[in-house]
């Protein structure tokens, strides 16, 4: 409701006294045009401001965009909104679409990585040519959740991204790419993985393991 004297008819007194107060009237000219004690015109205004203030937020929030509001949610609280998402088609829909243009635009790195991070838990092959694209972006944490993502989604139409994420400068991002590999990788992967076995005396010890454990994994598979 818009608080106006348009809207006279409709607003509940307290509306009215705040109306003289927003048109400069002072509390003791309100007390004797409303016929009230200051008191009491102090209290009505206190009760509209909180309303009008109230009724601003709500506004802002049914205004705003799904994914603004998604991205205020913290990560469990993501989750839950993902698994609600999941029980309405045409809700989950729009969102997916809104999700795949906002990561094409998003400009601010943090915000960037919460929608990558969801493509992810979505796994839909879908999203796999902007997660491809970002394997290349500057910041090393937006490329380590890209490739998280990608490892989530676990597609062999990543397979020749993942081989090069081998040699990212983020060893975390080189594990990442390991782990997916010994799903999705082939004999080309194996030979990768085992050069870079062989030139290894300066990788973390964490990636090495990564690296051994997808040897083993692909040397199992019949290529």
């Amino acid at each position: 409701m818009d608080v106006n004297w348009n809207n006279i008819d409709k607003l509940e007194d307290y509306f009215i006294t705040y109306l003289l107060y927003k048109e400069s009237k002072t509390v003791p000219q309100i007390s004797k045009i409303r016929n009230i004690s200051t008191m009491e015109v102090n209290d009505q205004l206190i009760k509209a401001k909180l309303e009008i203030k109230s009724m601003s937020k709500n506004k802002l929030e049914s205004s705003k965009d799904i994914l603004d509001k998604y991205l205020e949610l913290d990560k469990y609280e993501r989750l839950d909104f993902i698994d609600e998402l999941n029980l309405d088609d045409d809700r989950m829909l729009k969102f997916k679409r809104e999700l795949y243009k906002r990561i094409r635009t998003e400009k601010n790195a943090e915000d960037l990585i919460i929608l990558i991070w969801t493509t992810g838990e979505l796994k839909e092959e879908k999203y796999l040519d902007l997660l491809h694209a970002l394997t290349m972006h500057r910041h090393s944490d937006v490329r380590r959740i890209t490739y998280s993502a990608i490892r989530k989604i676990s597609s062999p139409k990543s397979r020749t991204c993942l081989e090069k994420g081998l040699y990212d400068s983020n060893p975390q991002t080189r594990q990442y790419c390991a782990k997916s590999l010994a799903i999705v990788g082939n004999d080309n992967s194996l030979r990768i993985l085992e050069k870079l076995i062989i030139n290894s005396s300066h990788e973390k010890e964490y990636v090495l393991r990564a690296y051994e454990e997808a040897i083993e994994a692909l040397k199992e598979k019949d290529f």
